[in-house]
């Protein structure tokens, strides 16, 4: 029994995939020296710890991001239009809106609590009997007395556990907040006695900055004297706030309409600034990890100097060489990008038990003093895949400069 044999000449003049394949496995397993394979090793592994690393950070920044989002958005307004009641033009544009959740009115004022020598700024925000009943964020994060206080009793008042809890309160206790009114030119401070009935905590800053009132116990024109009164308008998608703000500016130009992005928007910014900024550094340790897999290439070029030449004279063009030795640059930079997306997601998925032991270990816990109690993190498919692409192609570029410069080799230099 006989088997057809391929030259090796003819089988490097008309090279194919599996061949090259076969060849680049050899030379990563078992060629050049061991220097030279602990090097790429090392690129190996720095590639798939900074890859991974740099999903972990975008995956909780995200989660940050996100709950801070719900953990807000479930208290304030998402639109704001003051004036109340609605004129028709506006009445008729939100009206016919399926995306809207509630039209309701509202009121908006500044101030400050004052108990003892203890002050502390706050924005307060009222709203009608029926709306604070379907008010479910708020109702679900309470942690002293019910939502529904506020509506059984007079003069009545929720903030937020951590406020009262710096000014000394207990439910029940008279409240004294200073409103700030304007007549004309003048700004007066007006006292109002109210009584705490409630406290809520959402593990944000309107735990210290927020507290909440009934409008059904005065007229419109006693709130409109102490702020502003108007409609407030709930989206199903609050990020659409933007749109829909400017859409009412120009229906009614008139009337001043305000976002939650445009009350907020320098606090996601920022947070949307630390992620671009972890971002660019932690990417930078992916560009370490390149410039590894160019020095353990760049080596096993070197060591390979005289066998390039040999196959250079059995025929072997310089696409051949440059596509053998990239190929094995390749197996690197795929895997090893691959691989660090599965580490990144693995520790997104167990981050929390990730941060208990590491707590366990300095003694001191990663979210203590912060409004959580555990790490948020989120899966987003674009960020996973940019990171994929730019890791991908950082370490491919860099696999592909030492296998350019064997291509260029001349075979006469080499050959002893």
């Amino acid at each position: 029994m006989t088997t057809n044999k391929v030259p090796l000449a003819e089988a490097i003049n008309e090279p194919s995939p599996g061949l090259i394949a076969r060849m680049a496995g050899r030379m990563l397993l078992h060629g050049a020296n061991g220097f030279a394979r602990f090097v790429t090793w090392v690129s190996l592994i720095g590639l798939v710890l900074g890859v991974g690393i740099l999903t972990l950070v975008v995956n909780v920044m995200n989660g940050f991001d996100h709950e801070l989002r719900q953990r807000l958005l479930g208290s304030i307004p998402h639109v704001s239009i003051a004036q109340t009641p609605l004129s028709p033009p506006l009445q008729a544009e939100l009206g016919s809106d399926p995306q809207i959740q509630t039209i309701s009115k509202y009121y908006q004022g500044f101030g400050m609590v004052a108990a003892g020598a203890r002050t502390q700024p706050v924005s307060i925000i009222g709203f009608a009997g029926e709306e604070l009943a379907s008010m479910e964020t708020i109702g679900s994060v309470m942690q002293r007395g019910e939502l529904s206080n506020l509506q059984s009793t007079a003069d009545a008042l929720i903030m937020g556990e951590p406020l009262a809890r710096y000014q000394g309160l207990s439910l029940g206790d008279p409240v004294m907040i200073g409103v700030t009114v304007t007549r004309g030119d003048s700004v007066t401070l007006r006292w109002l006695r109210l009584n705490l009935v409630g406290t809520f905590e959402m593990g944000a800053e309107t735990d210290y900055s927020l507290v909440l009132v009934n409008l059904d116990g005065h007229t419109d024109d006693y709130w409109r004297e102490l702020g502003q009164v108007g409609t407030r308008v709930m989206l199903d998608s609050p990020m659409q706030a933007g749109d829909y703000g400017r859409r009412l500016r120009e229906l009614q130009p008139a009337v001043a309409v305000e976002t939650w992005e445009e009350v907020y928007g320098e606090l996601f910014q920022a947070v949307r600034m630390e992620k671009t900024m972890m971002f660019v550094l932690l990417l930078l340790v992916v560009a370490i990890a390149g410039f590894n897999i160019i020095a353990g290439q760049s080596m096993m070029v070197h060591d390979k100097r005289a066998q390039i030449a040999m196959l250079r004279t059995l025929g072997a063009d310089r696409r051949f060489v440059l596509s053998l030795f990239l190929s094995q640059g390749a197996v690197v930079a795929v895997s090893g990008t691959f691989a660090g997306i599965g580490l990144g997601m693995l520790l997104t998925v167990y981050v929390n038990e990730v941060v208990d032991i590491l707590g366990a270990i300095s003694g001191q816990h990663l979210l203590d003093g912060s409004y959580f109690v555990s790490v948020p993190a989120q899966i987003v498919s674009l960020d996973v895949l940019t990171i994929a692409l730019l890791s991908a192609g950082i370490a491919l570029l860099s696999a592909w400069l030492p296998a350019r410069r064997a291509s260029l080799l001349s075979p006469a230099q080499f050959l002893h």
